[in-house]
Formats: C-alpha cells, structure tokens, sequence
C-alpha cells in the first residue's frame, strides 16, 4: 500500500497558535517551535497565557474555527488520496485540528489531544506515544507499505529524511539550511508531479 505522511499546519492548513494570538491580542502566543523547539515548554507556556487571559477551549476553538485551509489544499489531498492512504501526520491537537477535516474530504489525522479542566480550561496536553513524526513512517515502512511525506519546518525533518519520497513545502530559509539534500518545492502541483513521474519509473 501507499501511505501519504502530511503535515497539517503550514501544509495544509495556517499555523493556528500565532492566528489564536493575533485575534485574542496575546503576542507570546506568535512563538513556535522556530524559538522554542521544547514542544511541551511551548504548550506549558501556551495554555498559561490562556489561562491568564481568561481564553478556554471552546474560545479558543471559535477562533480556529474561522480558519480556512490553504488555497487548493482540498484538491491536493483529493488527488493524493487516488494512489494514497493519505494521513496527516501532525503536532496539532485534534480537539482544534478537527475543523480542517471536512474541508480536507476527511482523511485520516494523527494528532496529540488537550486536557480540559472542569471549568473549561485547557490545562494540560496528552501526547500521542510516538517520538517523533519519523515513528509514524518507520511502523508503514516496516509492514511493507511504501511512504510519501510532506512537511515544512524542522520538526518534519526527521519524517521526510526516513520517507521514501518526500517534499519540503514552503519551508523557511532555516529549515532549508538543516534540511540537506530533501527536494523542496512551492505548490502541490510540483508534489503531484513529482508523485507521477515517480510512479512512471517504477
């Protein structure tokens, strides 16, 4: 079988945490793991400001709820999913991660989840029991199923490097420095592309 690894935030859809800050008025919120790659000190931070601005989950999800995906999104993963199981692979949380999924044709996401308080804070983060996105493509390699991933910022890294055919998309010039000798490219249709002629050599 064919397996499709994609990241969500950057690929598919925006970065949500700095869209949270920006309509709440929360600046700390704009850092990601680009300033503070311990992800868990970054939710620990995260869900501190929430608190101390009075934001809960369902506030928060209101916000993330008018996010739209990326434009041509929807078709990319569509015309993937012909050839692929397609997976979003991502260090989001399904409790805000889940609005994407309809408008993405609702392929299968692997996401962390939040804990929630009685008094509707979020107030702590169970993570998904993976180390790290690579784990996910190791466990389809190992039964046998050949892996195409797609990622954009350093966290995916480690995922493309391992998948064997990968795509750094629209990738800062940082991560384009540590990324090595992974093919970059700017829009899905250099991905769908490169996914063909692939399958023509084969």
């Amino acid at each position: 079988m064919n397996i499709a690894c994609i990241d969500l935030e950057g690929v598919l859809a925006p970065e949500m945490w700095p869209h949270i800050g920006l309509c709440a008025g929360i600046p700390g919120l704009a850092i990601t793991t680009r300033e503070e790659p311990d992800y868990p000190q970054l939710m620990r931070r995260r869900i501190a400001l929430l608190r101390q601005h009075g934001l809960k989950l369902n506030d928060v999800q209101r916000i993330v709820a008018r996010l739209p995906v990326l434009d041509g999104a929807a078709d990319f993963v569509s015309a993937l999913g012909r050839d692929y199981r397609v997976l979003v692979v991502s260090d989001a949380f399904t409790e805000l991660a889940a609005q994407f999924c309809a408008p993405l044709g609702a392929p299968e996401f692997q996401c962390h989840r939040l804990s929630v308080a009685s008094d509707g804070f979020i107030d702590g983060c169970h993570f998904l029991p993976r180390r790290g996105k690579e784990e996910t493509v190791r466990v389809f390699q190992e039964a046998g199923h050949h892996v195409l991933a797609v990622g954009d910022a350093f966290n995916d890294l480690a995922m493309l490097h391992l998948a064997d055919l990968s795509f750094l998309f629209r990738p800062s010039q940082q991560t384009i420095n540590a990324a090595g000798h992974l093919r970059v490219v700017g829009c899905y249709d250099d991905i769908l592309r490169a996914v063909e002629d692939h399958h023509v050599r084969q």
